[in-house]
């Protein structure tokens, strides 16, 4: 890091549920950046936030259990977890406990939100 600004990337996570059949493949990314002392901003645009779902839930939501590793990021560095707000209002509202905090944003929000990193990866 230079002059003691961190680096800041944003990943936005696009993929739902069943579409990668490597459950990890987007949380081995953020795991890469966070070790490389990148502020990690996640951002799970639609229903990939389902990827969060707890794990007593897990096989209600027939997900594999490579999810789960979400939960491990906040412990490792500078990490926020984002979602879309009518999104996390469905997981409320089918009762499905998320792995982590996750920050609600509208859809302005959201854009304007990782917009303001200094990098940006689309997974």
């Amino acid at each position: 890091m230079q002059g003691g600004h961190p680096t800041s990337l944003a990943l936005i996570v696009q993929n739902a549920p069943y579409q990668n059949r490597e459950a990890r493949a987007d949380v081995d990314m953020a795991l890469a950046a966070v070790a490389l002392d990148f502020a990690i901003r996640v951002y799970f645009q639609g229903s990939s936030v389902v990827q969060l779902v707890d794990r007593r839930n897990l096989s209600d939501a027939l997900l594999p259990k490579g999810y789960r590793a979400w939960a491990a990021l906040p412990e490792l560095g500078d990490v926020r977890i984002f979602a879309e707000r009518q999104w996390l209002d469905f997981c409320r509202e089918q009762k499905l406990e998320l792995l982590l905090p996750v920050e609600a944003l509208g859809a302005a929000e959201f854009r304007r939100s990782w917009r303001s990193c200094n990098h940006v990866m689309v997974l």
